[in-house]
């Protein structure tokens, strides 16, 4: 089987089903996305060995390229970085799950209450340059 590069999908065929995606997600049970973040910090330490070999090539082309250091910096993943951005992905799973809390609750007039309350992202759209754990946390995050 040969995947399909993604540059090749149209966008509004990327975006139609990662709303699908959010549908799906927004209604899951708190136990089934912590159990989600559990498989994303899991499928990140399996992969460690191929994420930072593939870090190090992009390292080398950054440096063929002479960007700024500070760039550089950014981009540069090590192992203890990595083992850190898993431990962050963990972190979230251990937080309280803030879908569904009831911020505000006031009723306005008789039989008319106002609520706020809590729901889920939907979709996101990310741009960031040269930050590798930058997608581990928003991912982790958005779930």
């Amino acid at each position: 089987m040969t995947a399909t590069p993604l540059a090749s999908i149209p966008l509004s065929a990327i975006a139609q089903k990662t709303r699908q995606a959010a549908q799906k997600l927004a209604v899951l049970s708190t136990k089934a996305k912590n159990e989600a973040i559990e498989a994303i910090a899991q499928a990140l330490e399996a992969a460690a060995p191929e994420i930072l070999a593939a870090n190090a090539a992009d390292c080398q082309a950054a440096e063929a390229d002479n960007i700024p250091k500070a760039l550089y910096n950014r981009l540069k993943l090590n192992e203890t970085k990595l083992k850190g951005a898993i431990q962050g992905v963990r972190d979230v799973g251990n937080l309280g799950d803030p879908v569904g809390n009831v911020q505000i609750h006031r009723e306005l007039d008789q039989g008319l209450i106002l609520k706020r309350v809590t729901c889920s992202l939907g979709v996101l759209g990310v741009i960031f340059e040269a930050r590798p754990d930058a997608l581990i946390q928003i991912t982790s995050l958005a779930i």
